[in-house]
């Protein structure tokens, strides 16, 4: 027994003098501004030994003695940087150790948690809007589009479906603003501009899932991008082969004040030559936008936010000709037209935030906000069309009808839209680990609809559908006025726990919704949890969920066919997500590998059919259904001081038509979902030449699977059919000639001069959008693809002074 008790106190002491060895190491790691850094890569160089900063950006690592390396610290956004130990001795002061922002190297920023309350919210670079090669313009969109559970398939629209919802399921806001997109828009030919203008933008937070009840109500994803506030007198443009930019900012009034604005236009013109129907297209998008800040006092200060955008669309179409089919069965498609048409979507908002800090703690916001809209669609356009039978592979092919006919497509539709907005938010931080936020607001929706639309078919002499008397295949015919009030309010609490084997950070709480036409109260709660265990330092775990009701805007209500406004409820879903975040290095570079799986169960879904962009409701809430699926991420420097990254999303979504008895008499059946894009990757890709930095090569690459679709204006359980995958690469090339115009200093006011060229659709791939149905003599349908644009390129001029 006593040399039992002679070897354990040999061993304790031998452990404690080996601890007393050991050299302790703890601090804070900070950028340029002081503000503390989150997941910073700390490892003891030449080891695999490191740990990573807390949320405060602290720190604790403990080296063995005689050590005589550097710490290593390491983060995507910031330059890396080495710490000497030899001159650190254990119980030394914390240390305070700076990193620097990574100068246009960087593609996109580090995907962390959001440094407020949402932990669901990955931030990313704004900079990087002007480097990836995009035909539907310079815009953030095109970098969401590349993260993980968004899928696109139209590089002419900035519209997006995330984990199988649809493009209105989206959130966007600006400074805290809720954004609204034109109602009326068909096709990505006339979507214009893209809200958010990046040459503006400071920060921007994409949260795909699972995000807290601060923000508002839809079912997919949050968009939250905040604007500048410039502290000296800067300005810029853009010119390319598409549209232009300019932008300037700057201080007044001792600094009190600051002002933003912009202005672009765009006309894509170029760009829609290479599509199969001929014609002359006339674009025309432009906007202008302005943010002021000003402080009043040291408690008081006010932001006013405006923008307005003015988007025409003019077609006046030739002819088109497309070739479909297979190898042995070539079908082609001949079209002369007559008519035109034309398109306006006016849109503007002005927003006003009153902001008071009684108190480091306390935070106090009051936002009025005023949206107006008026959108004018208006087309006649008659067709004749050839439908023929191809036979032969060379220039001797002959062409056999079989089916010829003629249409007519009317539409007389405007709508006049205002939304105004009031809210109150508060913020209290009662402790380090311990915070609240609450808000309410009141939302008022005015709507005033003409519709008057209808399409003729007349095949081999006869109307389709077949009757003695003329009829038309389609028409809806209303006059519309809808108002809606909405009542909203929120609270949520944040806390960290820290138990002895890691960090737990808390977010949950609670939303409370009310509609003056649905004369509901809606509760919608909703949690977050992100978990560090210690022994694991550079990995960290997160779940969160809950409910998401999505009260109807207007395209909802809106009658697919000419009748009456039905009654409907908020669409619904109760969603799970766990997910998994792993930072490491490989070759001195840093790494993060993320990974997601979801699970949404959704009811009380209005059925939709999509054509092109154009989302048309059923007007019922008459569906039930699911969305599952997983997420992978890989993003780091795969070469250095460059951003790359890879995802891949697996999905599956469908629903349940009550209405339906496709499957068997009285047992309805579950459908894919018009979202229903099983499997979808991305990656983009940056580089440099090693003896020429300045020159860099960006590559994006998408390629999703098909998605269902089936006859226009048919029962949603008909859609069986799949469309081609969609597979696309744009290529860029960038040179930096800044260094060439201070050779001389003969141009010191410039800061920023570089030349872009890009490759869209570099293998010239005929993606399809949708489908052209057309009938031969036998009243046979065949589905003829509508393909997006072929390969073009784009050469872009960037200043900055």
């Amino acid at each position: 027994m006593k040399i039992t008790q002679l070897l354990i106190f040999l061993l304790i002491f031998g452990l404690t003098v080996s601890a007393q060895d050991n050299i302790h190491i703890n601090g804070r790691v900070v950028n340029e501004s002081g503000e503390p850094l989150e997941l910073v890569n700390i490892i003891i160089q030449g080891s695999s030994t490191g740990t990573t900063t807390a949320a405060n950006g602290s720190f604790e690592i403990t080296v063995p003695p005689g050590f005589t390396g550097a710490l290593q610290f390491s983060h995507l956004e910031y330059l890396p940087k080495e710490l000497p130990i030899k001159s650190i001795e254990s119980g030394e002061s914390p240390l305070m150790v700076i990193l620097e922002k990574r100068i246009r190297e960087v593609g996109e920023v580090e995907v962390t948690a959001r440094s407020e309350t949402d932990q669901s919210s990955q931030r990313l670079n704004p900079d990087l809007t002007l480097q990836l090669p995009s035909a539907a313009g310079y815009g953030i969109e095109g970098v969401v589009k590349s993260q993980m559970g968004v899928s696109s398939n139209n590089e002419l629209s900035s519209q997006y479906r995330v984990r199988g919802g649809n493009f209105d399921e989206n959130l966007v806001y600006l400074n805290g603003f809720k954004l609204h997109r034109p109602q009326l828009v068909r096709s990505g030919q006339q979507e214009g501009l893209s809200i958010v203008n990046p040459d503006l933008v400071e920060s921007v937070y994409f949260s795909s899932g699972g995000f807290g009840v601060d923000y508002g109500d839809k079912m997919s994803s949050v968009l939250d991008v905040r604007y500048k506030k410039p502290d000296s007198i800067a300005a810029g443009a853009n010119i390319n082969m598409m549209g232009m930019s300019a932008h300037a900012g700057g201080t007044a009034a001792n600094g009190k004040m600051t002002w933003l604005t912009g202005a672009r236009h765009k006309t894509n013109r170029y760009l829609l030559g290479s599509l199969d129907t001929k014609g002359d297209y006339q674009p025309d998008f432009t906007d202008i936008q302005a943010f002021l800040s000003y402080k009043i006092n040291t408690y008081l200060s006010i932001n006013v936010l405006g923008y307005y955008a003015l988007n025409k669309y003019r077609f006046i179409p030739t002819d088109r000709e497309t070739d479909f089919g297979t190898m042995s069965d070539v079908k082609r498609l001949k079209i002369y037209f007559a008519g035109q048409e034309e398109d306006k979507f006016e849109t503007g908002m002005g927003a006003v935030k009153l902001n008071f800090t009684p108190s480091a703690t306390n935070r106090y916001e009051l936002m009025l906000s005023h949206y107006r809209a008026f959108e004018e669609e208006t087309f006649d356009i008659a067709g004749a069309y050839w439908l023929q039978e191809i036979q032969g592979l060379d220039d001797a092919q002959a062409a056999t009808n079989i089916g010829i006919g003629e249409y007519l497509q009317h539409a007389r539709n405007d709508l006049f839209a205002t939304v105004n907005t009031i809210s109150v938010k508060g913020n209290h931080q009662f402790s380090e680990n311990h915070s609240l936020n609450w808000g309410i607001s009141l939302e008022e929706e005015n709507f005033k609809d003409r519709i008057n639309e209808w399409e003729l078919i007349d095949s081999a002499g006869y109307s389709i559908p077949r009757n003695p008397d003329l009829e038309l295949s389609y028409s809806r015919n209303a006059d519309i006025e809808l108002a809606t009030r909405h009542i909203k309010t929120y609270v949520a609490h944040q806390t960290t726990l820290k138990p002895g084997w890691g960090n737990i950070r808390l977010n949950y709480g609670a939303r409370l919704i009310y509609s003056d036409r649905e004369e509901k109260l809606h509760l919608t709660p909703r949690f977050q949890v992100t978990i560090r265990p210690l022994t694991t330092p550079n990995t960290r775990f997160r779940l969160s969920g809950g409910w998401y009701f999505q009260p109807p805007f207007y395209k909802e209500y809106r009658p697919a066919q000419s009748g009456l406004i039905n009654t409907i409820y908020a669409q619904k879903s109760r969603q799970i997500l766990g997910g998994i975040d792993h930072y490491f290095n490989i070759f001195q570079r840093p790494f993060k590998f993320s990974s997601e799986a979801y699970y949404k169960h959704l009811y009380d879904l209005i059925p939709y059919q999509v054509d092109n962009v154009r989302l048309l409701y059923s007007g019922k809430n008459e569906a039930t259904g699911y969305a599952t699926g997983l997420d992978l991420k890989l993003h780091g420097e795969f070469v250095s001081g460059t951003e790359s990254w890879a995802t891949l999303s697996l999905l599956k979504t469908e629903e349940d038509l009550k209405t339906d008895t496709w499957n068997k008499p009285g047992e309805p059946g579950y459908i894919p979902r018009p979202s229903d894009q099983r499997l979808n990757f991305s990656l983009f890709f940056q580089d440099y030449l090693p003896n020429n930095p300045t020159f860099k090569v960006h590559l994006s690459l998408f390629y999703g699977t098909g998605l269902p679709f089936g006859p226009p204006r048919s029962p949603r359980y008909k859609a069986t059919y799949r469309m081609a995958p969609y597979r696309r690469v744009d290529i860029g090339f960038s040179k930096d000639l800044k260094p060439w115009l201070n050779k001389n200093n003969s141009f010191p006011l410039i800061k920023d001069f570089w030349l872009g060229f890009e490759v869209f659709n570099l293998f010239d791939i005929s993606n399809t959008i949708s489908h052209y149905w057309v009938s031969d003599v036998e009243n046979r349908q065949y589905a003829v693809p509508n393909y997006l644009t072929g390969r073009r390129i784009n050469v872009s001029l960037n200043l900055g002074f």
